[in-house]
């Protein structure tokens, strides 16, 4: 992508949040074809999608045999072909043909699309972006809806854009073929909007916020409940998925992360030990500073029933300083999406 990287990490994060911030997402894409790739997904994927609509969009996570998060995925599904984008793992197509292999499935494609790019961009004006790509009004490509679209440009490409994002903003997923221009148009749509291109941490205090799932972060030595993952997950499924027996086997959490509030400058140390008093309740599990905000913000993972917001706690800087932690509510911020129109 060519847009030039903003000096700062707030100048990022003001993209996200006024404006439009775009960035790369995932680390592979895998298209699948075949009239039996719904038994492929339905095995590799913790949520459900025997009843997948097409024309869809929507988030799941993959599990080890062990119940444990392997990643999560966006999964778009299209009349004939279903997108899967990892966020993490760059081995998904050899994940779904060793899933395929075991089930015995044969009709089905499963092709790494390295020749595509996935790009993303989210804020209150990226469905400026977005109308752009599309023939009809704006507002009508709903929450977890997807659309084929031509991209801009003498080709006329096709693309697919989905209606998805991960900062509480206005959303979107843009899908192109690598050497169709569609990366460097939507860095000059963002430019003349006023926006950018948007780093891993401005993104990392953006979700944070709004509780986004954030792979393999939030999960790492976590369970499923533990991590706040549960809608991601199909729960009582009878049907065989990797990970599933365990899954169904596993013990409800002692623990889980909750968002927690320091003062500006006070950030606690990931790893350090939360306090209630004189007693060890949990640890800071991922922080997400931001340079000039007014708080700093944490996921921290505390023994059940310290999860809750309303509480005042005690957390340590990197020099071992107490400070005052406050368990709080998700979302944190009002994103800006929430009061202006789509389309206006």
């Amino acid at each position: 992508m060519t847009t030039a990287t903003p000096a700062t990490v707030a100048e990022q994060y003001a993209y996200l949040r006024t404006t439009v911030g775009v960035y790369t997402p995932g680390a592979a894409l895998v298209t699948l074809g075949g009239l039996e790739r719904g038994e492929v997904l339905s095995r590799a994927l913790a949520r459900d999608s025997e009843y997948v609509e097409p024309d869809t969009a929507r988030e799941s996570l993959i599990l080890n045999e062990d119940a444990t998060v392997w990643d999560a995925v966006t999964h778009i599904e299209l009349d004939d072909t279903s997108r899967l984008l990892a966020h993490s793992r760059a081995d998904l197509a050899g994940l779904l043909e060793k899933t395929a292999a075991d089930a015995g499935v044969q009709d089905v494609e499963i092709t790494d699309a390295a020749d595509h790019v996935a790009i993303a961009f989210e804020g209150p004006k990226s469905w400026q972006i977005a109308a752009d790509l599309v023939d009809f009004e704006i507002s009508s490509l709903v929450l977890h809806g997807a659309t084929a679209v031509t991209l801009p440009g003498d080709g006329g490409a096709e693309g697919v854009l989905a209606r998805i994002g991960t900062t509480g903003e206005y959303g979107y997923l843009l899908i192109a073929p690598a050497d169709s221009g569609a990366a460097e148009w939507v860095a000059a749509r963002a430019a003349e909007l006023g926006g950018g291109a948007a780093g891993a941490e401005a993104l990392l205090r953006a979700r944070t916020e709004v509780r986004h799932p954030q792979i393999p972060a939030q999960s790492e030595g976590l369970t499923v409940r533990e991590a706040g993952l549960e809608w991601l997950v199909s729960w009582g499924r009878e049907d065989e998925f990797r990970g599933g027996e365990a899954l169904a086997a596993a013990e409800e959490a002692g623990r889980g992360l909750i968002t927690v509030l320091a003062e500006a400058g006070q950030a606690p140390a990931a790893g350090s030990t939360v306090e209630a008093g004189d007693r060890a309740i949990g640890t800071v599990h991922l922080v997400a500073p931001l340079a000039g905000a007014d708080q700093e913000i944490a996921l921290a993972l505390l023994d059940k029933p310290f999860d809750v917001p309303g509480l005042e706690l005690t957390g340590r800087t990197a020099d071992g300083t107490a400070v005052t932690l406050r368990t709080a509510a998700s979302p944190v911020v009002i994103p800006q999406s929430w009061n202006e129109r789509l389309g206006a």
